[in-house]
């Protein structure tokens, strides 16, 4: 059965397959944007609002540490860094986002391992049998989107991902746009390689030849020098 025979028969296959890259690749590269950025939030957050803690602590054991408007400034930056974290809560953020990521990135390794699985083989079997796995992950897939719930939307994170996709990220919306620059580098690679030894082959080969051509030039000179040498030779004994 050709490759076209079996695209138009199997067509679903290819549905499945290019969703589910896709639809992988926009939830894990969003979860890996929303946690890198609370992440970023979270750890200064935190570290400010210690370190804010222990400077007031330390003005109220010794009233002379701080003048006072220093101090009042302190208290009112405190409680305002205080207030946001308690509000948009971005450790929690963070926690969450991150344990998507690792769930997405669980997925996403099942299907890559499917994609590459068996894809020298083109029987009608195989073919029933990826489309098979692939529904499967689908249904992981819709479970784990369903699981997210409202709390996890988060507009200025969609905004961030939304700019990342159309910048940084342009070449990895799916999640095997990183096998596919790799493939692509490695055909290209071949491709030098094969290229090269072509070359190398042409100009040994040119080098060669010139070498025959130098070699039959001295051997016809040396055959020029021995029948100039016999002629005289010869006119001596007519002689």
């Amino acid at each position: 059965m050709s490759e076209e025979t079996l695209e138009k028969k199997f067509e679903k296959l290819y549905i499945l397959r290019n969703k589910l890259d896709k639809e992988i690749g926009y939830n894990y590269w969003k979860k890996y944007v929303a946690s890198a950025f609370w992440s970023q939030i979270s750890t200064p957050i935190n570290l400010t609002i210690t370190f804010l803690t222990a400077v007031t602590t330390a003005q109220s054991q010794s009233e002379n540490l701080l003048s006072h408007s220093i101090y009042s400034q302190i208290a009112i930056t405190s409680l305002i860094i205080t207030t946001l974290n308690t509000f948009f809560r971005p450790h929690t953020q963070y926690a969450a986002n991150t344990e998507y990521l690792s769930k997405w990135k669980t997925l996403g390794i099942e299907f890559e391992k499917e994609y590459f699985n068996r894809m020298e083989e083109e029987s009608i079997e195989a073919y029933k049998s990826k489309i098979e796995e692939y529904q499967k992950i689908q249904e992981k897939v819709d479970d784990l989107r369903k699981s997210e719930g409202t709390e996890m939307i988060n507009f200025l994170t969609d905004f961030i991902y939304f700019i990342c996709y159309r910048t940084c990220l342009r070449r990895y919306k799916r999640w095997l746009d990183v096998d596919r620059r790799i493939i692509t580098e490695s055909k290209q690679e071949i491709q030098k390689k094969e290229i090269d030894k072509k070359e190398k082959d042409i100009i040994t080969e040119k080098l060669n030849q010139e070498h025959r051509i130098e070699i039959a030039k001295l051997k016809k000179k040396e055959e020029d020098m021995i029948s100039t040498i016999e002629r005289p030779n010869m006119i001596s004994i007519d002689s």
